[in-house]
C-alpha cells in the first residue's frame, strides 16, 4: 500500500530527522534518553517507508505532552515477578516509544538468559510502529512479538459501534547476521487507522472497503470514517477474532484500558489513554542448535520465491518493500510531505525551536 502523501515532497537524512524531533521533545521538558528513544521509533518507521506511524505523530505527541495527559517525567515501575520469564511493566503514562522500548530490551535480556521472556505493559501511550521492535529483538537473533491495543475503532463482529482499536500485531524472525530479519508487521483491521488519518489530512478519499460511516454505511470520506464510523477487520470475522485476542493480551492481561476505557489521544483530552503492549521474545537456539533455524529458514524462502507467479507480478515476502524503502531513504532522503512539514514548522516555531533545515533536493 503506498502511503499517502501530498504530490509535492521533500527529503531529509534520517540523521537531520531524529535530531529535529529530539530538539522538539527536550524543549517541551522531555528527558534525553526518552527523547532520542522516541526520536529512533518515528523515524525508523519512516526510513522503512511507514510514514502513518512516523514523524507525523510528534504533533500529537507534543499536544498530550504540554496537556499533562502524557507525562513529561514518567516514573516506570516493575510488578515483582511471579515467574524468572515474565513481568509486568506501569509506564507510569510515559511517552509510548520510550515506554516500549523499555519492556522489548527487558525481554530480550530475559529471553538471552532463560530462552524465553514475556513483558505485559500498562499505562503507556501509543508507541509507534510495532516492526521497529521486533527489528531490535531478531538484529539481536531473537524471534520477537509484538502487540498492541488502541482507541475503539472497529465493532465487534456483527455490532455498528466501536469498541476494538485497529490492535496491530508483528513478528520479527532473525536471519543470521549477514541478512535482515523477516518481519511481519500487521493490524487486524483491513487498513492502520493512520492511513485513514493521513487521508483525512491532506483531503484525500480512502478506497472503499476500509471502513463505514457512523450509520453503517460503506465511505470513501476519510472524516465520516473518522467521525464515528468504524474501520473494518481484515478477513471479516477472522480479523474481528485477532483483535479480541491482542485485547486480552495486551488490555485484560496487563491492566491496561479495555474498550472503550483506552482513550483517543486525538480527542479525549481529560484522560490519559492508558494504552497496553504486550512482548514477547525467544531464542531460536533453545529448539534447534546453532544456526539451523537460519537454514531452514532460508530454504523456505527460497522455495517460496521460485513459486511461479502470476502474471505480470513476482512472489515477494513479508518485509520486502520496507526493506527496498530503507535503501532509497539512506541513499535519497526520506520523504515528507509539504502539509506535514508546514505542521512541523509551525510547532517548532509556536516551541521556539528550530523548523527543518534546507531539505536534500529531489
Amino acid at each position: 500500500m503506498k502511503p499517502f502523501l501530498s504530490r509535492q515532497t521533500m527529503r531529509y537524512s534520517e540523521q537531520h530527522l531524529r535530531q529535529f524531533v529530539e530538539q522538539v521533545l527536550l524543549t517541551v521538558g522531555v528527558s534525553l534518553s526518552d527523547a532520542q528513544s522516541t526520536a529512533y521509533v518515528l523515524i525508523e518507521a519512516d526510513v522503512t517507508g511507514r510514514h502513518t506511524h512516523g514523524v507525523s505523530r510528534l504533533p500529537l505527541y507534543v499536544n498530550r505532552l504540554e496537556s499533562g495527559l502524557i507525562s513529561v517525567n514518567p516514573q516506570l515501575r516493575w510488578s515483582q515477578k511471579m515467574h524468572p520469564t515474565m513481568a509486568r511493566l506501569d509506564g507510569g503514562n510515559g511517552l509510548g516509544p520510550a515506554v516500549a522500548l523499555q519492556a522489548v530490551k527487558q525481554s530480550m535480556a530475559t529471553a538471552k538468559e532463560m530462552g524465553i521472556g514475556a513483558i505485559a505493559v500498562y499505562r503507556s501511550n501509543h508507541c509507534g510502529a510495532l516492526s521497529v521492535y521486533c527489528e531490535m529483538g531478531s538484529r539481536e537473533g531473537l524471534i520477537t512479538m509484538a502487540m498492541t491495543n488502541t482507541p475503539p475503532a472497529m465493532a465487534p463482529w456483527g455490532g455498528q459501534a466501536a469498541y476494538l482499536g485497529t490492535n496491530p500485531i508483528a513478528w520479527g524472525f532473525p536471519r543470521g547476521l549477514q541478512l535482515p530479519p523477516l518481519i511481519i508487521d500487521m493490524a487486524t483491521s483491513t487498513v492502520a487507522r493512520g492511513n485513514i488519518l493521513d487521508a483525512a489530512r491532506l483531503g484525500q478519499p480512502i478506497p472503499l472497503g476500509w471502513a463505514l460511516d457512523s450509520a453503517g454505511v460503506p465511505t470513501t470520506d476519510a472524516n465520516a470514517a473518522l467521525g464515528g464510523g468504524t474501520v473494518l477487520p481484515t478477513g471479516g470475522p477472522k480479523g474481528y477474532a485477532m483483535a479480541l485476542a491482542v485485547e486480552i493480551l495486551t488490555g485484560v492481561l496487563s491492566g491496561a484500558g479495555i474498550g472503550p476505557t483506552v482513550y483517543n489521544p486525538y480527542k479525549d483530552q481529560n484522560h490519559e489513554s492508558n494504552v497496553g503492549h504486550f512482548f514477547l521474545t525467544m531464542d531460536p537456539q533453545a529448539f534447534l542448535p546453532g544456526s539451523e533455524f537460519y537454514q531452514r529458514l532460508e530454504v523456505m524462502e527460497e522455495q517460496m520465491r521460485r513459486v511461479p507467479a502470476t502474471s505480470g507480478a513476482q512472489v515477494t515476502l513479508p518485509g520486502d518493500r520496507s526493506a527496498k524503502a530503507r535503501e532509497e531513504y539512506t541513499q535519497r532522503g526520506i520523504p515528507l510531505d509539504i502539509d506535514l512539514i508546514g505542521q512541523l514548522d509551525q510547532l517548532a516555531q509556536r516551541l521556539g525551536a528550530a523548523p527543518l533545515s534546507s531539505p536534500e533536493s529531489l
